[in-house]
């Protein structure tokens, strides 16, 4: 008889007397049976365990930014001043030097001079070119922005216990004790149900404490970073174009010339005399000098900027919960009753090639001894764990069940 089977449920009595009580109708002669406790079943299972809940935490964005082409001056637009010259047309001039008259009575005449411009004064201009500096001038590249930084969040442990088995109860063989009066000390062994409390694994979960912060909760941090620039040479204008206006002095020509006495008449004069003049040649000023101011433009050079888009800010996103898996043990089948099945006897096992037995349980992983045919205590434990992970009462006997089950026959 199986260690884990008993033929029949002993029940402990006075005067120590165990009783059997055999009620299996089915059974035929010949046979060999055996009334086993059936154990309850259980299979494990996986479980996931909240070790960190769902949270809302603080998630920086970074600044966002546009590179763009743009220009800078390298000489700014600026004014060069040019001067249009003065127009002026020529002209021939008669001035009535003697008349015919002062030939004939001189005294009648007196000598004046006149002073005849043969070219006008007229305004000019001397005009300076501009003054230009060479300078290094800082160019933004980058804007000034915000910059967000999210402190990280601290957590502690905290653990709990999550029962992985259940609290079950169990049938145990015991000894009755000294005073057992039959030949065979199998027969003093008595059943007692005990409880087996529950099994508990520690799992550790993690709780918020707050940031590594002065104020644990505030854990967001702004810094303004300067803008960046860069140095570029370019010309400034030191002095700007000047005018100084100046006049010209003209050119004119003394003439000395005849004029009636006032007072006088004029004398008659012969026929053949005639007047006596002095023609000159003389500029007339038809139009002034004039100054021109001409707008020079600006000269550029391309260079790349950032434009700033979107400047650093923190969000609130959602963080997932987060799970430790533990295996649970979890009931399938209740036992705790007894049942009878049939074994082979020892006649019948005898003839069993064990060899065949021995090789399926090794094919299928349960058996790593020598095949020898024996029916020794490593091929029992290995029919026993084969048993017990195909759904079969595990004791560890040859029954029909389990020659089917290993596809050797019965």
């Amino acid at each position: 008889m199986s260690k884990q089977c008993a033929l029949a449920l002993w029940l402990l009595m006075p005067p120590f007397v165990c009783a059997q009580q055999f009620n299996f109708p089915q059974a035929q002669p010949g046979r060999c049976y055996v009334q086993c406790l059936i154990p309850d079943r259980y299979e494990w299972v996986s479980e996931n365990i909240l070790s960190r809940p769902e949270r809302e935490e603080q998630v920086a964005l970074p600044p966002v930014f546009e590179e763009r082409r743009d220009s800078y001056v390298v000489r700014p637009a600026h004014v060069r001043l040019r001067q249009i010259d003065p127009q002026w047309e020529e002209e021939e001039v008669r001035i009535l030097i003697a008349p015919a008259g002062y030939k004939v009575s001189p005294d009648a005449y007196t000598a004046v001079q006149e002073t005849i411009w043969l070219q006008p004064p007229v305004r000019l201009f001397s005009i300076s070119e501009p003054v230009w500096e060479t300078v290094e001038e800082a160019i933004e590249v980058e804007p000034m922005h915000r910059r967000v930084e999210v402190l990280p969040m601290r957590y502690q442990w905290v653990p709990q216990e999550v029962e992985v088995r259940p609290a079950t109860r169990r049938w145990v063989r015991r000894k009755v004790g000294t005073g057992c009066l039959e030949a065979d000390p199998e027969n003093c062994m008595v059943w007692c149900l005990v409880e087996l409390p529950a099994q508990t694994q520690t799992i550790y979960r993690q709780e918020p404490i707050g940031c590594d912060s002065e104020d644990a909760q505030d854990c967001v941090r702004y810094t303004i970073v300067p803008a960046k620039t860069v140095l570029k040479t370019v010309e400034r204008l030191k002095e700007p174009a000047k005018a100084i206006e100046h006049i010209e002095p003209g050119k004119y020509q003394v003439v000395r010339r005849w004029q009636l006495r006032p007072g006088r008449n004029a004398p008659n004069a012969p026929t053949a005399a005639q007047d006596e003049y002095l023609v000159l040649r003389r500029k007339v000023l038809r139009r002034e000098a004039q100054l021109k101011a001409d707008s020079v433009p600006a000269v550029y050079a391309p260079y790349t900027r950032k434009v700033l888009v979107r400047d650093g800010m923190a969000i609130g996103q959602i963080m997932p919960a987060e799970y430790t898996t533990v295996l649970k043990r979890r009931l399938v089948r209740p036992g705790g009753y007894w049942a009878w099945r049939e074994v082979w006897c020892e006649e019948r096992i005898a003839q069993l090639d064990i060899r065949r037995i021995q090789e399926a349980l090794k094919v299928r992983g349960y058996y790593s001894g020598r095949i020898d045919g024996t029916m020794n205590a490593q091929t029992r434990a290995a029919i026993q764990q084969f048993q017990q992970e195909n759904d079969l009462p595990a004791d560890g006997n040859i029954d029909l069940e389990t020659l089917q089950a290993l596809g050797v026959g019965g």
